[in-house]
């Protein structure tokens, strides 16, 4: 039996991040419970690595300025690079895309509109711009290295007594039946390493205990849910239903010949393909909408590139007339139903509030990006009741689907 004062499922980049922040507020028997620490089907590190505060709601452009301006004073630890991110508009959605602005700039972050004369000028390789209405560029989005701020936050959180426990898998938890007692968390732990079989079958829920290793139980007063596209499971296994779901996004390299792209950030084309400098190569992505929901880690392979993504980026230079395939990789994202974060304290889906269970998942994608503040907001929640740093962080509780108050986002990608 383990008595800790806080149990966090999850060790990805959130689940460090708020580790690290209740440390940093003064709290101490922190313990993070993951079945794989490593990560290696986290969305930690299956993702694109871009950081931006472009977003049309306050609280999501909120959340990415006050963790990029972290990131900027970390950038040797966490590989961040204020590289700019550029998106291209149409002339039928440029009104929409200079209202986002405006909210943008209000809230202090810097975006530059661009006509197409502009846009010509500063990049010149995108040669086909008939159908551009304007482009909008925010100088301070930029690129990070998502491995290097996970072992950042963890690295910090150690120094401070966090203790991160590998091959641990939550299986059942028991609430006290009366105020002020512990809630016990029983776990299985595995004593050897785990094979991709074995992580691939946990991440599918197909995987069997087979009585290998042992049980860990722990006594804790609170538990934190951060685990990311296995969020549903593990609410369940709380007591609780979440919205949320996990769903397959794809992401490639290429090469393009003749093209330089190290000198410019993320670009995000009308049609929704995003891309950026990858080493010498070329990474880009696409959220397929009709993509089913569910766990899967299946990559298409080059029929990926030829169908989702060449098609746009060959109506939009001549540069990208010819592309080679190098390879690419599937991860997760947890998507909730209106595509932002689910963070706050559970008092929803048949548990109380007096059980003491909090949650930080559902990113839907930018959960790199809002890391940092995603796991200060929570600590502050925790340790003093209340937030501080970003009142607004109360909009993404996850009652709010049960009371109706979504809170749209429309620049996803």
């Amino acid at each position: 039996m383990e008595r800790v004062d806080v149990l966090i499922i999850g060790a990805g980049v959130i689940g460090s991040s708020v580790a690290m922040h209740l440390a940093q507020l003064g709290m101490t028997k922190i313990r993070v419970i993951d079945f794989d620490l490593e990560g290696s089907l986290s969305s930690s590190e299956l993702n694109a690595g871009g950081v931006r505060a472009t977003w049309v709601q306050p609280v999501n452009i909120e959340m990415s300025k006050m963790s990029i301006e972290y990131f900027a004073q970390k950038s040797k630890h966490v590989g961040y690079r204020a590289c700019g991110y550029l998106w291209l508009y149409t002339k039928e959605r440029m009104n929409a895309a200079l209202q986002a602005r405006d909210r943008q700039i209000q809230s202090g972050w810097p975006v530059e509109v661009w006509d197409r004369s502009e846009l010509q000028r500063k990049v010149p390789f995108l040669d086909k711009t008939e159908d551009i209405g304007c482009s909008l560029f925010a100088p301070r989005d930029g690129l990070i290295n998502p491995n290097l701020l996970k072992n950042h936050f963890r690295s910090e959180a150690r120094a401070l007594g966090v203790v991160f426990d590998d091959r641990t898998s939550l299986q059942k938890v028991i609430y006290p039946e009366q105020s002020g007692h512990l809630i016990q968390a029983v776990t299985h732990r595995f004593e050897s390493s785990l094979s991709d079989e074995t992580k691939l079958d946990f991440a599918a829920d197909r995987f069997k205990w087979d009585g290998q290793g042992g049980q860990v139980e722990y006594h804790a007063d609170c538990i934190i849910n951060c685990a990311g596209p296995w969020a549903t499971r593990v609410a369940k296994i709380l007591g609780y239903e979440s919205p949320a779901y996990p769903m397959r996004r794809q992401v490639c390299l290429f090469d393009c010949r003749g093209l330089d792209l190290t000198p410019y950030g993320m670009i995000v084309d009308t049609s929704g393909v995003y891309f950026h400098p990858e080493a010498d190569h070329v990474l880009a992505g696409f959220a397929n909408t009709s993509e089913p929901r569910g766990v899967s880690y299946s990559y298409d392979g080059e029929s990926f590139l030829t169908e989702s993504i060449w098609p746009a980026l060959f109506e939009r230079s001549t540069y990208f007339e010819k592309l080679k395939h190098l390879s690419g990789w599937a991860g997760l994202y947890d998507v909730s139903p209106d595509e932002c974060a689910i963070i706050g304290q559970v008092d929803y889906g048949g548990i109380q509030a007096k059980q003491m269970v909090f949650e930080a998942h559902s990113f839907s994608g930018h959960g790199v990006m809002h890391s940092y503040s995603a796991g200060l907001a929570l600590a502050e929640k925790i340790v003093k009741g209340r937030y501080e740093s970003l009142e607004d962080v109360n909009v993404l509780a996850g009652s709010r689907f049960e009371k109706g108050k979504w809170v749209h986002e429309s620049l996803v990608i």
